[in-house]
């Protein structure tokens, strides 16, 4: 992923800024995740890669970006399942910028001493290009290969609907995308006010490629621009989605976007953002140190973190009351669409049947709000209202 970095001049240091380094911790943690899957899965047969805008690589300040955390991670994956019989199991790595000086930067500091069954490429092309080349690529895939795909773009020009759904299209892709949200929302407004302004138009087409600005009007501050984002990226449900905001300063947010076809993976990444951010599971602000929370930031945590389990509690609630049953795999799906883990269904539904509110009509000893259960559509417990 790239860290772009404004130089006053040539001699200046590159760092890696506070949200910058957020937004690798969330790809990191995603990574290895989705590794530990794969690795360990029968169907998988090889796992790509891919690092469209790679950046840098390692900065002055010796933090490193995604070509080397991806092969740090897959390194950590295989020596953490080295009993396992697919420990070395096929994966490659592709990295590419538009500027050839940092690919270079990345061959000269990328390790992949002792990594077996690992291929890399590296690609100097313009985004637009890549995208293109890589869509192909993994529309040859075979169905036993999983591909991750991460877009960290300079902006958001060269994005739109069709070049998503062309990575997407074989159902063994997943996405995660890197977005300036803050400056799209200021900018959306006069972008449909002012339609003869041609540097609005990438922004147009971007919007108008997803919805239409009607729509987006409707989000009246910058966390529901973010989730009508995130919805916009699911095609109309289409694929799984979530959102992950990083606060650079008060007030100006970039966010990531997870996509893709398999409900498990979404599972992952929501696993990843709960432990980022464990109150709101939402996203990162750079002015908060968790280390240094008074007795006050604690108890106003607490409020916060009940305050978004009483969302997905009326959620789950006005879900069950249109229905005369509501299944545990019906539940799972509704959960992780609205961005909480299984372990906060239970949390609601716990409260629930307390408040009898609702009455699990088969009496289970437990609820059943897992993937496993989805997959094999095995219901476990049934919801009527009361």
């Amino acid at each position: 992923m790239s860290v772009k970095t404004t130089a006053k001049n040539a001699t200046q240091k590159s760092s890696l800024l506070p949200h910058s380094q957020a937004k690798l911790n969330l790809f990191k943690g995603y990574l290895e995740n989705y590794l530990r899957v794969l690795i360990q899965a029968d169907f998988c047969k090889k796992i790509n890669l891919f690092d469209i805008y790679c950046g840098e690589g390692l900065y002055d300040d010796g933090k490193k970006g995604s070509p080397l955390l991806a092969i740090d991670c897959i390194k950590n994956v295989r020596t953490e399942m080295l009993n396992d019989k697919n420990s070395i199991k096929p994966i490659s790595l592709c990295v590419n910028d538009f500027d050839n000086q940092k690919i270079e930067k990345v061959k000269n500091n990328i390790d992949t001493n002792g990594l077996k069954n690992f291929t890399i490429e590296y690609h100097n092309k313009d985004a637009d290009k890549m995208l293109d080349i890589v869509a192909s690529q993994v529309s040859k895939c075979p169905k036993d290969h999983r591909n991750l795909v991460f877009i960290d773009p300079y902006g958001y020009s060269e994005i739109n609907k069709d070049k998503l759904i062309s990575l997407l299209n074989n159902k063994c892709t997943e996405i995660i995308l890197f977005l300036p949200v803050m400056q799209m929302y200021r900018f959306s407004e006069p972008a449909f006010n002012y339609e003869d302004k041609s540097q609005y138009e990438k922004l147009r087409n971007f919007i108008n490629s997803f919805s239409n600005y009607s729509e987006i009007k409707k989000s009246e501050n910058i966390f529901k621009y973010i989730h009508f984002i995130k919805n916009a990226l699911s095609i109309n449900n289409t694929y799984f989605t979530c959102s992950h905001y990083i606060e650079r300063e008060k007030g100006f947010y970039y966010a990531l976007f997870f996509i893709g076809s398999h409900i498990f993976g979404l599972e992952k990444m929501l696993d990843t953002k709960w432990k980022l951010d464990p109150v709101k599971g939402k996203g990162f602000n750079q002015n908060k140190n968790p280390n240094q929370l008074s007795m006050f930031d604690e108890q106003m945590n607490e409020i916060d973190n009940l305050r978004e389990i009483s969302y997905l509690e009326n959620v789950i609630y006005q879900i069950i009351k249109q229905k005369d049953a509501t299944t545990n795999i019906e539940i799972y799906e509704s959960t992780l669409r609205n961005e909480f883990l299984p372990k906060h269904a239970n949390i609601v539904l716990k409260n629930l049947t307390t408040q009898n509110k609702v009455q699990d009509i088969t009496n289970s000893s437990g609820y059943g709000i897992n993937y496993t259960n989805y997959q094999e559509k095995k219901v476990i417990s049934r919801f009527k209202p009361l």
